[in-house]
């Protein structure tokens, strides 16, 4: 598709690279951003003055003196304070609840605990008291520069209001969460897939960060891939892109993968063992819980370890396949089943070296439950900068960003 660029967008497009090396680092000069971005020295002053209009870039004093001599240069700052971002991870069993800077900095983290049972009633009044705790801790106002940030599993659309989610989340009723929570703060509120923002946040932060392509794969309560091809989110036509869970498995009728390995079926199978086997982990096998298979792994259950090799066993054969079919520079494991890796991964890991056309390491996520927070972080802020350069010098902060 051909279509003209207006100055307009010229502006934006500058002062997006201009925010973003700003951002990255300490502070800087006009002359050395000059430099480094190669725009010209009025084109440079225009932006930096719309920017600073905005409040995202400060100015804060002057810097040493140049070799050739004359006036000392004005440096400038990025505010990290300028916005703040509400993350909310739904995909673990007791929902994470984050504030942070813009920059990144957390404020205030906690999780709180909602039975499965819960009405979506119920669970409004505790993400909006969760919220609201997040913002009173930090004293900032609900009409302050704020961006409410959602992980959830699932394909949600913002603009048809579709969402396409696993049973167990449907409670959560996103669209209509999503739509109550910006009317209750008066801000943006962001949605975003759980394992996607996983593999965001990996890449700006975790065992991803430097690599252009790579794969995520988170695995516990449910199945999912995100994918990062040439540095970017790659989402696919309809959004789907990563959703594994429903990869046929050889040999092993109408089941997909996800009903192979989720968390639901290890416990499942633990409790269909010989009574005798399985009181090494539990007195009640109805009341078994994922935390008492973690402690009996821990224990050295070699009951546990069998069911974590089939389940290893058949990740090893989706990821080797996606391996092979990507060509990435990693592939990071997450979710709940992180715990496992010292068990799962060298499975994985072999059966890849074996097969893959080109093998690559899998490893842990170095952020462990944090990656989609951490994504969350990134996506929101990208969102803020974004929507900063397409309104500096149009619109003040105190009109809102």
């Amino acid at each position: 598709m051909k279509y003209t660029i207006d100055q307009k967008h010229i502006r934006h497009i500058n002062q997006r690279i201009i925010l973003d090396r700003i951002v990255q680092t300490e502070s800087i000069s006009r002359a050395t951003l000059s430099r480094l971005v190669h725009i010209s020295k009025s084109a440079m002053t225009e932006n930096i003055s719309a920017l600073l209009g905005t409040g995202i870039i400060e100015e804060i004093g002057v810097g040493p003196s140049h070799s050739t001599g004359g006036r000392k240069p004005i440096l400038l700052k990025f505010n990290r304070n300028y916005a703040h971002i509400v993350a909310i991870d739904l995909n673990y069993t007791d929902p994470i609840f984050v504030l942070a800077n813009l920059g990144g900095d957390i404020i205030n983290r906690f999780t709180i605990h909602i039975t499965p049972s819960s009405s979506y009633e119920t669970r409004l009044v505790l993400v909006k008291n969760a919220v609201s705790a997040l913002i009173a801790s930090a004293d900032l106002q609900n009409s302050e520069n704020l961006v409410i940030a959602i992980s959830s599993p699932g394909i949600y659309d913002p603009v048809t209001g579709l969402l396409r989610i696993n049973n167990q989340f449907a409670t959560w009723h996103l669209p209509e969460l999503s739509q109550e929570l910006g009317s209750i703060f008066r801000t943006q509120v962001l949605v975003v897939n759980d394992v996607n923002a996983a593999a965001i946040g990996e890449l700006n932060y975790g065992a991803g960060k430097g690599m252009r392509n790579l794969l995520y794969i988170s695995c516990g309560l449910g199945l999912g891939a995100g994918l990062i091809l040439n540095g970017a989110l790659y989402e696919g036509s309809c959004s789907g892109a990563g959703e594994i869970a429903n990869f046929i498995v050889p040999d092993v009728k109408n089941m997909h993968l996800e009903q192979l390995v989720r968390m639901d079926t290890l416990l499942e199978n633990l409790r269909k063992m010989p009574e005798e086997e399985l009181s090494e982990i539990t007195k009640n096998p109805t009341q078994l819980d994922f935390q008492q298979v973690v402690q009996a792994w821990k224990n050295g259950s070699q009951l546990v370890n069998r069911q974590l090799d089939q389940i290893a066993h058949h990740l090893g054969y989706a990821i080797c396949n996606m391996v092979s079919l990507l060509n990435c520079d990693c592939v990071i494991f997450g979710g709940e089943y992180r715990i496992f890796c010292d068990r799962l991964l060298p499975v994985i890991n072999q059966m890849i070296q074996q097969h893959a056309f080109h093998p690559v390491d899998v490893v842990a996520s170095s952020l462990s439950q944090d990656s989609g927070i951490y994504g969350l972080f990134s996506l929101a802020s990208e969102q803020i900068f974004d929507r900063l350069c397409n309104t500096a010098g149009v619109q003040r902060k105190d009109n809102g960003f």
